[in-house]
């Protein structure tokens, strides 16, 4: 039965939108109907909606055989369309409920009674009811209507979360089913937001939630309220001044059409200071338009330029990841330049025909741009190490670790094998991938390169050589699912109509093909190639006068001293992490069903 229990949560209960990513106000929800009801309610015809919701089955009689084990009801759930939900034993059913009396309720698939809800009354957060059920079933069932939300949270987390184990508000002994100790739990947090935060671990610095799961999704794909300027931001002395410092504009965006460029420095937002205390506030909410107060440095400070630029954001904007991508010849060499800031879902097959271009070029080395890249797909990760290589095709580029219930579970059943990532010839559709069949790659990196980025750097190392340029990277070694839904019918993928929350928990550490994944601090650049970007001296991306692509083919010219064309005069370092990279930071995700 334990097993049994398991694979329900596996393949029905929560059967996951898997986009293995290594990236409010609490909505009301029609449990809100009965939690808010003082008196008990008997007259279903006259309060309808008190019946309306998820509720917990448990047996009320003592007449337990093998029979009755065959159809025992676990829970029920009514929508405000009279239809319901009923799970029993290894079963999910849809149906529709007619109340026929003040206290019964007629249950039908297909206009075919299935069974009945009587003798029924509805008190505060308890229903009571006679259930009769297929095979002759006849079972006293108490409902206890339950905080949909927190349950599912609770339960996803219990079963899939890494730290399961470590964390003991998700122990086993604490079961959403009324005990003390779990509405402890409730009481101590009842908005959905606070409940999740008090069971993530300490070190989880990238599961979240979400009150709206279209958030989520969009994220993925890599859409989002945008008005094209790209920026890190700084401390700019010894106070709580913060500047900002542009890195790159969005193609066909609001700021694409202004006065405004990579390397531009501003120091305020419609007329105010940006400051450690403000910079949330003036960057990251909600407002549609801003308007820039650019700067210049001088001496050892910076000031006002005089210069503004206004900004719209477009809404549902979506960025395309591939931001430069050219062939350099240089001293007979073909080296093709990919400047990707993103693993986001919609554009491998654009990503899979740029190689194809660099193929027939016949290029010799490739230069990855990841210094911007914060997350994405672990399996547009793949593809991409399998266009950089291909002749590796059928051994394990990467490893996901889970936590040990998942582990044992799919070890009891020898199915172990969807926990590795294989490098692959072909993607899901059967697109053949262009491949250079390089011996190694030039990856360029800062402390904005996360997750994803990482997991490319680490799994191609055991196989070709990786030579990183620019900085130590973020120190993402956790991936997670992108999207955990509240479904209440897997089969036809009906997610709970209640409310629109959904999740993103951390679930996996990720090591290479030799089993390392160690790398939480970051991965360091190579010997002789650390070099930061310079605040005065950003450069163009993709022109070979930009300082760390300058590196780059210093050394692929055979400049054996390695030696930075560039020196940084004023190096970008102690980077703020602002809102929307801790965001984009949560992408490390795959997109395949747990089997």
């Amino acid at each position: 039965m334990k097993k049994e229990s398991q694979m329900r949560f596996y393949k029905s209960l929560l059967i996951i939108s898997f986009s293995l990513i290594m990236w409010g106000s609490c909505k009301k929800d029609l449990d809100d109907s009965i939690e808010n009801i003082s008196e008990p309610i008997s007259n279903l015809e006259e309060t309808p909606e008190a019946l309306l919701g998820s509720w917990n089955l448990r047996q009320n009689n003592s007449n337990i055989d093998s029979v009755v084990n065959e159809c025992e009801a676990e829970n029920i759930h009514f929508l405000n369309n009279d239809s319901f939900y009923l799970q029993y034993h290894d079963k999910r059913v849809k149906g529709t409920y007619e109340i026929t009396s003040p206290t019964k309720i007629d249950l039908l698939i297909e206009s075919v009674l299935i069974g009945t809800a009587s003798n029924t009354s509805v008190d505060v957060n308890k229903i009571s009811l006679e259930l009769e059920i297929i095979n002759d079933c006849n079972d006293f069932y108490i409902g206890e209507k339950y905080f949909r939300i927190h349950q599912f949270v609770w339960e996803s987390l219990n079963e899939l979360y890494l730290w399961q184990a470590e964390v003991e508000d998700l122990s086993d002994n604490i079961k959403p089913l009324g005990s003390a100790a779990y509405n402890e739990l409730i009481s101590a947090n009842p908005e959905p937001e606070t409940f999740f935060k008090s069971l993530k671990h300490p070190d989880d610095k990238h599961s979240r939630i979400r009150s709206n799961f279209e958030d989520l999704e969009n994220s993925i794909k890599g859409i989002d309220a945008s008005n094209g300027v790209e920026f890190i931001l700084l401390r700019s002395g010894l106070g709580d001044g913060v500047i900002g410092v542009v890195t790159h504009i969005l193609e066909n965006s609001d700021a694409f059409s202004k006065n405004i460029k990579r390397g531009d420095i501003f120091m305020g937002v419609n007329g105010q200071s940006l400051t450690f205390n403000n910079f949330n506030n003036l960057l990251f909410d909600d407002k549609t338009s801003y308007t820039l107060n650019m700067a210049k440095k001088i001496n050892s400070g910076f000031i006002l330029n005089g210069n503004d630029v206004n900004l719209i954001k477009e809404e549902n904007f979506q960025t395309n990841p591939i931001q430069v991508s050219k062939v350099i010849q240089r001293d007979g060499k073909k080296i093709a330049y990919l400047m990707y800031t993103q693993f986001s879902q919609g554009f491998d097959q654009e990503l899979n025909s740029i190689f194809s271009e660099f193929k027939n070029e016949g290029v010799d080395e490739l230069i990855l741009d990841l210094r911007y890249n914060a997350g994405g797909l672990t399996q547009t990760a793949l593809y991409l190490s399998g266009m950089i290589t291909g002749q590796f095709t059928g051994q394990i580029f990467s490893q996901k670790i889970w936590n040990k219930k998942v582990t044992d579970y799919y070890e009891s059943i020898n199915n172990t094998g969807w926990m590795k990532d294989l490098f692959v010839s072909e993607m899901d559709d059967k697109t053949v991938i262009n491949s250079l069949n390089l011996n190694r790659v030039y990856i360029i990196t800062t402390g904005n390169s996360a997750s994803a980025s990482e997991m490319v750097i680490n799994g191609l190392s055991p196989f070709i050589k990786v030579i990183q340029i620019g900085q130590t990277t973020y120190g993402k070694n956790v991936g997670g699912l992108a999207v955990v839904y509240d479904y209440i019918d897997n089969t036809n993928r009906t997610i709970n109509p209640d409310h629109s929350y959904a999740i993103s928990p951390i679930t996996f550490s990720v090591a290479n093909s030799e089993g390392f994944s160690d790398y939480a601090d970051g991965l360091a650049p190579s010997d002789g190639f650390v070099l930061s970007e310079d605040v005065l001296n950003m450069g163009v991306l993709g022109e070979y006068n930009e300082p760390l692509l300058a590196l780059a083919l210093s050394d692929i010219s055979g400049n054996s001293a390695r030696k930075p064309i560039f020196i940084p005069k004023f190096p970008i370092e102690n980077i703020i992490s602002d809102p929307d990279f801790q965001k984009s930071s949560l992408l490390f995700m795959f997109q395949e069903d747990i089997p």
